[in-house]
């Protein structure tokens, strides 16, 4: 067993929740609490951060979510106030009359922006982050020296102390794929993540230029400017704002054994992309955009040369180029607007779920080069033909609509309907309605063992969509084109014996956008035919 023990100095929290600027963050999220514990590794540093302390870091950034004891808090009224924005420029350096010269820097006058600062008041100063199963043998030592460093969570008025706690209290927030409560948690690469947003080397790296620059001449100072440009392109660097954006449900006052829902074959932490630009489409367009980007993941991040060592996972094919049957791949899914009265099936943006085995490391490295190009981050650009270009981007407002979030399509639930139709697995051969009727929806149950669902107890078809929002299931002028020439498909509503995880996805076109379920209230079953 390994926690961390804080105690919030004043009895009081002010931390401001992510998702909604106006209300405080409570419990502390875990992402949060590591962010402070990274500002104290890099605190007072004039070199490099400690290796070991780093290396603690490392080791808790890879830990699963942690469980939590925290006391119920009391909201204080929050005032708004005007205060000037925070320096982007860093104020220690080299050349800091260049500074005071370069707009947003130290000593410039700042506009006074609005500003809140939402407070809680603690029924208990102490909070514990829990990790059952961990093992901090290792670097126990470490964690107590750097745990001593860190003086505030959240607001700089959040003055805190911090420890390694021996004997936690029993928790009472617990991670569970039922919980209401996101919290922001760790994963692995999120130091390294942090480093890059802070982006301390190439911002010294500027103004040491820079200063070089002023006190140079001739020759010399020309040689140091055209390195400035190429470098920097005239352009100074700033910090980046750090974002966690992997997000672990919670429940609150549950024993440990309360049952988790049957997972299915995808971790429900998405990769969600939003649309930038490009033409308004709709979810006809599903089979246009996933074979779109799944060509840009191949050409960026495998090329043409390396396709035989690529994983399984990523491309859906053997080293042989045969396809991979074994185990699941990614899959690339359309994020539209559906499922509420005003509904109209227009897609906002697109995720990718990766295989529950896929570790987050293995998924960064392989999708580096879709997502960066020398370490920055950049927008994806598709090519549609004659839908023009869509251009993507991965999703990490802190606020953001309700077809761009995970939980909107993962979250546990018995009744699941298709967003875009299920491509049936086999040819129907019956011919009266009847027999049609129980032939496709046996098919439907065999495509749900055969992913490594349960087979549902109840299930409905019908070629119109029982979300409102979604097209009709067959290729008429409002309905989805075919995805297989010669296979029926069809919406569907089902219901599974036991809560099950998202995202659900079934049939032959699930990796291709089709076949993909939203979760949906029990006691509806029909919202509406289109």
């Amino acid at each position: 067993m390994f926690a961390l023990g804080i105690h919030y100095l004043t009895g009081y929290a002010t931390a401001t929740d992510s998702s909604d600027y106006g209300c405080v963050e409570w419990p502390p999220h875990p992402a949060r609490v590591f962010m402070a514990m990274v500002a104290a590794l890099h605190e007072g540093c004039t070199s490099a951060p400690d290796s070991a302390e780093r290396a603690a870091l490392l080791w808790i950034e890879a830990l699963p979510p942690p469980a939590i004891s925290a006391s119920q808090a009391d909201p204080r009224t929050v005032v708004e106030q005007f205060v000037p924005v925070n320096d982007s420029l860093p104020s220690t350096g080299k050349s800091a009359e260049l500074r005071k010269r370069l707009p947003g820097a130290v000593g410039v006058a700042r506009n006074r922006q609005p500003r809140s600062f939402p407070k809680v008041h603690l029924q208990d100063p102490y909070v514990f982050l829990i990790w059952p199963e961990a093992d901090a043998s290792s670097h126990v030592d470490v964690l107590v020296r750097l745990c001593a460093k860190v003086t505030r969570i959240g607001h700089s008025s959040s003055l805190v102390q911090m420890w390694v706690a021996d004997n936690p209290p029993s928790p009472n927030y617990l991670p569970r794929a039922t919980g209401n409560l996101n919290l922001r948690v760790t994963s692995t690469g999120f130091l390294d993540r942090l480093e890059s947003c802070f982006n301390n080397d190439v911002i010294e790296g500027y103004f040491d230029l820079s200063a070089q620059i002023a006190t140079a001449k001739g020759k010399s100072k020309k040689l140091l400017q055209a390195n400035l440009e190429k470098r920097f392109g005239g352009t100074v660097p700033l910090r980046q704002y750090p974002s966690a954006s992997l997000n672990c449900a919670y429940v609150c006052n549950v024993t440990p054994e309360t049952p988790d829902p049957f997972p299915g074959p995808f971790d429900p932490n998405l990769l969600i992309l939003t649309k930038l630009d490009g033409r308004a489409l709709g979810l006809e367009a599903t089979a246009r955009l996933t074979t779109a980007l799944r060509g840009k993941i191949l050409k960026d991040c495998i090329g043409t040369k390396d396709r035989e060592h690529a994983p399984e996972w990523l491309t859906g094919h053997t080293a042989d180029g045969k396809p991979a049957t074994d185990s699941p791949h990614i899959a690339l899914l359309p994020l539209a607007f559906v499922g509420h009265e005003h509904a109209d099936g227009h897609l906002l943006g697109m995720a990718i779920a990766f295989p529950r085995s896929v570790s987050p490391r293995e998924r960064g490295q392989a999708l580096a080069q879709l997502l960066y190009k020398q370490g920055v981050p950049t927008p994806i650009k598709l090519t549609l033909g004659a839908l023009g270009v869509w251009t993507l981007d991965r999703e990490e407002r802190s606020s953001r609509p309700l077809a761009l979030r995970a939980d909107t399509w993962c979250r546990p639930s018995d009744t699941w309907a298709t967003v875009t139709p299920v491509v049936l697995d086999r040819r129907i051969k019956s011919k009266t309605p009847q027999a049609r009727f129980a032939e496709i929806t046996a098919s439907i149950a065999e495509s749900c063992e055969h992913v490594g669902l349960p087979a549902p107890v109840e299930v409905d078809i019908d070629k119109n969509a029982f979300l409102r929002g979604s097209p009709r299931s067959r290729p008429d002028k409002s309905g989805f084109p075919l995805l297989v020439p010669d296979r029926q498909q069809i919406h569907v509503w089902l219901r599974f014996p036991s809560v099950v995880e998202g995202p659900v996805l079934l049939g032959a076109g699930r990796y291709r956008g089709y076949g993909f379920f939203k979760p949906v209230p029990s006691d509806r079953h029909r919202e509406v035919a289109l």
